[in-house]
């Protein structure tokens, strides 16, 4: 052994050594860990692993969507309403096409004016410029707070939803933050 370790002093050596024991009992310890399920009892690893398999195929399988029924607390309660409910619909539809719609946001730049109406069923958004036609109905103008659809020989007004009252509780003084 002195001529594989001749540079070495004996400290070295015996940290060398102690080393290659450590390494040795972690290859044991690792070899055993691996072969640990094969040793045990058939009768103890096999219900385990098949639990583990048929986790994994239902994990795996393809679910069914629940019933749109079980998401009416969404409809009822729009998150975005600062009521949280739904917006009030006409008890007719004597207007047809004109009662569903829904002014959504007015883009007005330096070189166009647009319209964001929400319409039909299921709803839709319509990017209209003035002079466009959604549903027979034509957009005459677009304002900064309202869109005027004319069709035939009416006009209608879809006005922007106004903002809640000074007196909701979520107006107060200290509502009021400035977040910069």
């Amino acid at each position: 052994m002195a001529g594989f370790l001749p540079a070495w002093s004996p400290a070295q050596r015996i940290v060398g050594l102690a080393l290659a024991a450590l390494c040795i009992v972690l290859v044991a310890v690792i070899f055993g860990e691996m072969n640990a399920p094969l040793e045990t009892a058939a009768g103890a690893s096999r219900p385990a692993a098949a639990s583990a398999r048929q986790a994994k195929a239902e994990a795996l399988a393809p679910s069914a969507m629940p019933p749109l029924q079980r998401f009416s607390a969404v409809t009822e309660r729009p998150l975005f309403s600062p009521s949280r409910r739904p917006p009030l619909q006409a008890a007719d539809d004597s207007e047809g096409a004109w009662s569903s719609f829904t002014l959504a946001g007015i883009i007005i730049t330096p070189d166009s004016r647009e319209a964001l109406i929400r319409h039909g069923s299921p709803p839709t958004i319509a990017h209209l410029h003035e002079g466009q036609d959604l549903e027979g109905w034509v957009v005459r103008s677009i304002l900064p707070d309202r869109v005027v659809f004319a069709g035939g020989d009416t006009q209608h007004e879809l006005r922007l939803m106004s903002k809640p009252p000074a007196s909701t509780p979520a107006s107060g003084p200290s509502a009021r933050r400035s977040f910069r």
